[in-house]
């Protein structure tokens, strides 16, 4: 997946009841054979074999594929674009995809290709971040210009929803799911701008601009909260 502050993973407690919400919705229990786009290390994949499902794993990252199979390496992780799946028509009861689909080269062809695997009876999971109204450290992250980001160079709508609308997919189900990000401290404030690519760390010359930035979600105990949210889409072809 192409680079970029909100393509870099937050804290893991961010996804983890997004990860329960679309899970519940899409129906994944044992016996589920499940795909999941843009898989990254593996975290999703893990969640939902420990619910019992069989899943596979695909992404563009060779070092997210190695992770990821050096941790499961019974499972099935495949290199490979979202736009060309390697797999038959049919193959999967559920495709997810989590934070990922909007950084495909062409996200309708990664829809459709999703659709094209999925089961009738089944269908496709999306799930990403909000608009960056509804999240505050997208905003901290602009507000600093990490990654280069400016809020005059950011799409007026949702990649997925316009593609979702543009293909015509039916939408099952839809949702907003809260996903704060919590850091505990300065360290990892840092650590945090660091995978999200932003300048100023500590000892630069942009240190204080961050530390300006960051003060409305600094808490007393010295922790940081964000509040964000995560958009979903249940979602196939119509019958």
């Amino acid at each position: 997946m192409p680079a970029g502050p909100v393509s870099q993973p937050p804290p893991m407690s961010a996804f983890r009841r997004a990860r329960g919400v679309v899970s519940e919705a899409a129906g994944i229990c044992g016996g589920t054979e499940l795909l999941d786009l843009g898989c990254g290390d593996g975290a999703f994949c893990a969640f939902a074999a420990a619910r019992g499902a069989i899943v596979h794993g695909l992404d563009a990252e060779p070092d997210a594929i190695i992770r990821a199979s050096e941790a499961m390496p019974d499972i099935d992780f495949r290199l490979g674009l979202m736009e060309s799946l390697p797999w038959p028509d049919a193959s999967f009861d559920i495709v997810t995809s989590f934070n990922a689909v909007q950084y495909s080269f062409d996200p309708e062809l990664a829809l459709s290709e999703a659709c094209r695997v999925a089961r009738p009876a089944g269908g496709v999971a999306v799930c990403k971040w909000g608009t960056p109204v509804e999240n505050e450290f997208f905003a901290f992250l602009m507000r600093i210009g990490a990654g280069g980001i400016r809020a005059d160079r950011l799409p007026a709508t949702d990649p997925v929803a316009d593609a979702i609308h543009d293909i015509r997919l039916e939408v099952v189900a839809t949702g907003a799911v809260p996903a704060p990000i919590e850091l505990a401290d300065d360290a990892a404030l840092t650590a945090s701008l660091v995978r999200a690519g932003a300048a100023g760390a500590p000892g630069t010359s942009g240190e204080r601009e961050i530390e300006a930035a960051a003060a409305p979600y600094r808490r007393a105990d010295g922790s940081y909260r964000f509040e964000n949210r995560m958009r979903y889409w249940m979602i196939r072809r119509p019958q």
